[in-house]
């Protein structure tokens, strides 16, 4: 019986891969909430103009507590030391929540106030089902395989979306 081959990754590799893993995190985490905020909001044109302020002040609200508790939890599984690769993971994270927010940010700034809500919320989950997609392509399944994962990864992130919206009472 042969075990499967395992790719030996050198420290820098591992150290990489975790802060694309922690800044795609975030990333689809942001996704997840703009998309459960902005779905929450009513149909009313005055909230139309808010919406940047929306999408920033749930982003970087989110960023900021996220950020503290990792700063945190890091100090308090290290002996208190928060380290260079610490600091990375950090900035990979806030990387991550910056570019969901530029990318539903843009969506409003360019589309008409008829729209601009609506087409953020299309963006947003294009991104989640493309991470899905992506994710199996990258670990080489099929285009067929990961077109169904990504549809499944969609299908979950709306159930997350209409669950938080729920028990929020919205």
């Amino acid at each position: 019986m042969m075990l499967p081959m395992t790719v030996a990754r050198s420290r820098h590799e591992t150290q990489r891969v975790e802060r694309r893993r922690e800044g795609n995190t975030m990333a689809l985490y942001i996704a997840l909430c703009l998309l459960a905020a902005l779905t929450a909001l009513p149909d009313s044109k005055p909230l139309h103009a808010h919406g940047l302020g929306v999408v920033w002040g749930i982003t970087l609200g989110l960023a900021l507590a996220h950020w503290f508790s990792f700063w945190v939890a890091t100090r308090l599984v290290s002996a208190g030391e928060f380290e260079r690769d610490d600091l990375e993971l950090a900035a990979a994270q806030l990387l991550g929540a910056t570019a969901v927010a530029a990318l539903a940010s843009l969506v409003l700034l360019v589309l008409p106030d008829s729209v601009e809500l609506h087409a953020a919320e299309l963006v947003l989950s294009a991104f989640v089902a493309v991470v899905g997609y992506l994710s199996m392509r990258w670990s080489g399944t099929g285009r067929t395989r990961a077109a169904t994962y990504a549809v499944a990864v969609m299908a979950v992130a709306v159930v997350i979306v209409e669950l938080k919206n729920r028990l929020a009472g919205y």
